[in-house]
């Protein structure tokens, strides 16, 4: 989950607002229904956003991964160092961690955009 609105091509709190008071309880409410559990991807800046987001989709017992910190375009891993993406997988960890209660151990790449450093980034922040 991420607050980028596609209409404004840019980052807007509004989105997070929604999410959390309509796409979310519409969600879980379809997946309780169906006896579905999933994971949900939030990125950093998100969880910062709208921690009652995270605690909702926790509170339905669905899993809470990261999406890294920023959705932005030039953050997208594939442009990022090894260590940028460590500094990035860092910072989004203690995050959604702190917000979620608890670790995390899932993570889907912003835009789905990795490099070669990438797994390394992971392996290395999977112990911290």
């Amino acid at each position: 989950m991420e607050s980028f609105s596609i209409p404004l091509n840019r980052e807007d709190s509004d989105v997070a607002k929604q999410i959390y008071e309509v796409g979310l309880p519409r969600l879980l409410d379809l997946y309780a229904r169906h006896d579905i559990k999933c994971t949900f991807y939030f990125t950093g800046m998100f969880a910062e956003q709208s921690p009652e987001s995270v605690e909702l989709v926790k509170e339905h017992g669905h899993e809470i991964g990261c999406h890294g910190y920023d959705h932005a375009p030039e953050k997208a891993f594939n442009m990022l160092s090894y260590e940028e993406q460590v500094n990035e997988l860092k910072k989004a960890k203690r995050v959604i961690e702190e917000v979620a209660a608890g670790g995390i151990e899932s993570f889907r790449a912003p835009m789905l955009r990795i490099n070669e450093d990438t797994v390394r980034a992971l392996e290395t922040r999977k112990g911290n």
